[in-house]
C-alpha cells in the first residue's frame, strides 16, 4: 500500500500560538468551510501546525466550539443604558448588530444548537429585547410575542444574505444574478415578475433592505405605543 504524503503547510514560528490565535483561525475555518468540514486536523492545517499544538490549548473540539460562541457572541454590544434614546431606537440598534452577527458568521446558529448553552451567551440579548418591549408599554403576551417576531425576522433576512453571498462567491453579486433570471422568465406568464426585476435587484442588498423590513414590523409591533 503507497502511503499518501502528508500535505505541505507553512509552519508558524516556534511559540507563536495561542488561545486567540486558534480561535481566530476557528472562526475563519467555519465561516468558510462550514461547521461540517470543522476538524481538530483541518483546524491545525489552516494554522500551519501539527494538531496537538492545538491540543495544547485546548482539551477537545467541544472546548474550541464553546470559546468561539462566547467570542462571537460577544460582538453584540448591548445599547447604553441611560443613554436618552427610545426603546424602539434600541431595538433597532440591537436587532441590526444581531443581524450583522448572523449575517457575517451564519455558523453562530448551528454552534448555538449543537451544545447546550451555558452562561449568559446570547440570553443578555434578548433580556434586553423584552426590555425594551415591555419599557414601550406593551404587555406581557404582546412583548412575548413580539421578541420572537423580531428575531425570526432577523434570523431568517440574515441566513437569507449569507447564503446569497456563498453562492454568489466573488462572482456576480445576488441582484444581478436575480434580475437575469427574472428578465429571462416569459413575460405573459410571470408579468410582475418580469416588470419589477430591476426593482427587486434592488432590494436584495443585504442590510438596507432588512433595515427596510425591521422599520415596518418595529412600526406595527410598537403601533400606539
Amino acid at each position: 500500500m503507497t502511503n499518501r504524503p502528508e500535505p505541505i503547510r507553512r509552519r508558524v514560528p516556534r511559540n507563536t500560538l495561542n488561545r486567540e490565535r486558534v480561535l481566530g483561525a476557528a472562526v475563519d475555518l467555519l465561516d468558510h468551510a462550514g461547521p461540517d468540514a470543522f476538524t481538530m486536523r483541518a483546524l491545525a492545517q489552516r494554522l500551519g501546525v501539527g494538531t496537538m499544538a492545538v491540543y495544547s490549548h485546548f482539551k477537545a473540539k467541544d472546548e474550541i466550539i464553546d470559546a468561539v460562541r462566547e467570542r462571537l457572541l460577544a460582538e453584540v454590544e448591548l445599547p447604553t443604558v441611560g443613554s436618552g434614546r427610545t426603546p424602539r431606537d434600541e431595538l433597532r440598534e440591537l436587532c441590526r448588530a444581531v443581524y450583522r452577527l448572523l449575517a457575517d458568521h451564519p455558523s453562530v446558529l448551528h454552534l448555538l444548537t449543537v451544545r447546550p448553552v451555558h452562561g449568559d451567551e446570547g440570553t443578555a440579548v434578548v433580556e434586553r429585547i423584552l426590555g425594551l418591549l415591555l419599557g414601550a408599554g406593551l404587555d406581557r403576551s404582546a412583548a412575548a410575542r413580539a421578541q420572537t417576531a423580531l428575531m425570526q425576522y432577523t434570523v431568517g433576512a440574515a441566513l437569507w444574505t449569507a447564503r446569497g453571498r456563498q453562492r454568489s462567491g466573488d462572482q456576480e453579486d445576488p441582484g444581478t444574478r436575480l434580475r437575469t433570471r427574472f428578465a429571462a422568465l416569459p413575460a405573459e406568464r410571470y408579468p410582475h415578475l418580469v416588470d419589477l426585476a430591476p426593482e427587486l435587484a434592488a432590494a436584495q442588498d443585504g442590510l438596507p433592505q432588512y433595515e427596510h423590513g425591521l422599520d415596518a414590523l418595529l412600526s406595527g409591533l410598537l403601533a400606539g405605543h
